[in-house]
């Protein structure tokens, strides 16, 4: 019996099938936890301090990432794309000024790496060994890197291929809720060390440092990619304004 109804449209298809990867996975085995949010923030004072008090906020990341993992945030995962983003822009503009400025190729990685790595790389006057012996560790140390940096971001990209869209990611909320969040990291460490109060933290508390002077830079490389997002915001709104103008005349 013929009826009046519509097939179902290209976008309608594959919104669905989206829906159906998402919940199940590519062969529907996919099992992914969904504790409640406020579960799980109820549980963060039990945190040690040690934890995210005078740790990078490369730390911050990596416990955002936790967060997401436990409670399946959708909103959170595209907000650590941005921010783990920033944080890539800022550290390797910190170690490329460390290397052009100094001369130090990679000196802030092997020197932040976790204790049992770091002794293989730095003497006991805290400078990098050029001993063959420390080839190895600085190879597994760059592996790592490119791994929690890099690496982190693209896997959380990847991990919903259907909503990976700019648009869906490159938010206002997104950006400014990354961006507050980074100077809430200054903010608390800043208050923490008896820097006094101030948005934008540079001391030698957090990270093993020879100098300061990579901190601006990494600010400056962080701001320059929070303005091009500002920029891409404006855009799209200012498009968008133009159009319903253009098809109101």
């Amino acid at each position: 019996r013929p009826t009046n109804v519509a097939p179902p449209t290209p976008n309608a298809l594959s919104a669905s099938t989206c829906e159906g990867k998402n919940a199940l996975g590519e062969r529907g085995t996919r099992i992914r936890l969904r504790i409640h949010p406020l579960l799980v923030a109820a549980a963060l004072p039990c945190l040690r301090s040690s934890v995210y008090l005078n740790r990078g906020y490369t730390v911050w990341f990596h416990l955002c990432t936790a967060f997401y993992l436990l409670t399946d945030v959708e909103f959170l995962r595209r907000a650590l794309v941005v921010m783990g983003s920033s944080i890539t822009m800022g550290w390797y503009a910190a170690i490329g000024n460390d290397w052009l400025r100094h001369g130090r190729f990679c000196h802030l990685l092997y020197m932040n790496m976790p204790p049992l790595l770091r002794s293989r790389m730095v003497d006991a006057s805290g400078r990098v060994a050029d001993a063959p012996g420390s080839l190895p560790v600085k190879v597994l140390s760059h592996v790592l890197d490119l791994l929690l940096h890099p690496g982190l971001v693209w896997i959380l990209w990847r991990a919903h291929r259907c909503q990976t869209s700019p648009r869906d990611v490159v938010t206002w909320a997104t950006v400014a809720g990354t961006y507050a969040l980074s100077r809430l990291w200054s903010v608390v460490h800043r208050t923490h060390n008896g820097h006094g109060i101030g948005i934008f933290y540079a001391g030698y508390e957090v990270y093993d440092l020879h100098d300061l002077d990579s901190w601006p830079v990494a600010y400056a490389a962080e701001g320059i990619f929070y303005g091009l997002l500002v920029v891409v915001l404006l855009r799209r709104w200012g498009g968008g304004a133009l159009s319903g103008m253009f098809l109101k005349m």
